[in-house]
């Protein structure tokens, strides 16, 4: 049977159709074909690349392609968090978020990006609480005996963190704040040197993420005070936490949750999505999390905004209320 040209056009018409939407079909069941990149905004063996590390390698298993760690720590997680944002939005730049580059930076500093409009929120990963730690022969062992000693030496007791933009010291800021005290920043350029400084006795306190001071704690090197969990950790089941020592709104703890930029294919959002929360669910994962003092973070896609613009205004009053500046 011979076909008329239009009959003949409308078919290749068809053909080529369908052809294109197996094509789109493919490549959307394709994703991801080749390694992601994994952008932490931390050196390299601190507590929140920790965090990174583990939840990459254990998305490298599920995704059947490798999740590279990408350290560009630098301005308090702007550095990472803009190369994420001007990534192309292909699924394949992912950003380690965290409470600084979300809800903290945009009250500081005048941002490259935009936290909310230039990033998709993939899902939650690990947070973890801060300790306030002091040297072995600091004499006040409990917060009562330290806010009673800042009160009758304000600005003399001075205390290692972080820099300005850090959850420790925005725990810190609120701590002051609530007690009524002043104690004396002494900024570093991360969790490591000020923990040295501690232990050395050079500073009588310091301020970290759990899992950058735990090991110090444990062996003695340092002494914890306070942790600013909700409820004591099973890693330092003898350390209370500010809310039992008469604080009860220093709740506080470091996150971290995956952002993809806006724009990244759908298919691509929800894979990654998937698999991220399979793998905060595995016992291997959740073991190492415990170890480590991190807590698993069990939430929704719809939880995920509602949660980042929560401590987004959170952190604004504080810092409002401290009047504190950027580094």
């Amino acid at each position: 049977m011979r076909l008329s040209r239009r009959a003949f056009v409308a078919a290749a018409s068809t053909v080529l159709a369908a052809s294109a939407a197996t094509i789109r079909m493919s490549h959307a069941q394709a994703w991801p074909s080749r390694p992601l990149r994994l952008v932490i905004p931390f050196p390299a063996g601190g507590a929140q690349d920790n965090v990174g590390r583990v939840v990459a390698a254990k998305l490298s298993e599920r995704l059947g392609q490798q999740v590279v760690p990408d350290n560009r720590p630098g301005a308090s997680g702007i550095l990472a968090a803009d190369i994420v944002a001007k990534a192309p939005a292909d699924g394949y730049t992912v950003l380690l978020g965290n409470i600084a580059s979300h809800t903290i930076n945009p009250h500081l500093q005048k941002l490259p990006y935009d936290p909310f409009g230039d990033f998709i929120a993939v899902a939650a990963t690990g947070s973890q609480p801060n300790l306030l730690c002091a040297h072995p022969a600091f004499p006040h062992d409990t917060v009562a005996k330290l806010v009673a000693a800042a009160k009758a030496a304000p600005g003399k007791i001075n205390y290692g963190s972080s820099g300005t933009s850090t959850s420790p010291s925005l725990s810190m800021a609120l701590f002051k704040l609530r007690a009524g005290i002043d104690l004396t920043l002494a900024a570093y350029k991360g969790a490591a040197p000020a923990a040295n400084d501690a232990v050395a006795g050079h500073i009588p306190l310091v301020a970290s993420n759990f899992d950058s001071l735990r090991a110090l704690v444990q062996v003695g090197k340092l002494k914890a005070i306070a942790t600013t969990g909700a409820a004591r950790s099973p890693a330092l089941p003898d350390v209370p936490t500010f809310a039992e020592q008469g604080f009860p709104d220093v709740v506080v703890t470091a996150w971290t949750m995956l952002f993809v930029p806006t724009g990244t294919p759908r298919e691509a959002v929800e894979r990654l999505r998937a698999e991220t929360v399979a793998s905060v669910a595995a016992a291997d994962l959740r073991a190492r999390f415990a170890e480590m003092g991190v807590e698993p973070m069990d939430m929704t896609e719809a939880q995920l905004v509602p949660y980042v613009r929560a401590e987004y205004e959170r952190w604004g009053e504080v810092i409002r209320a401290a009047g504190l500046k950027p580094d």
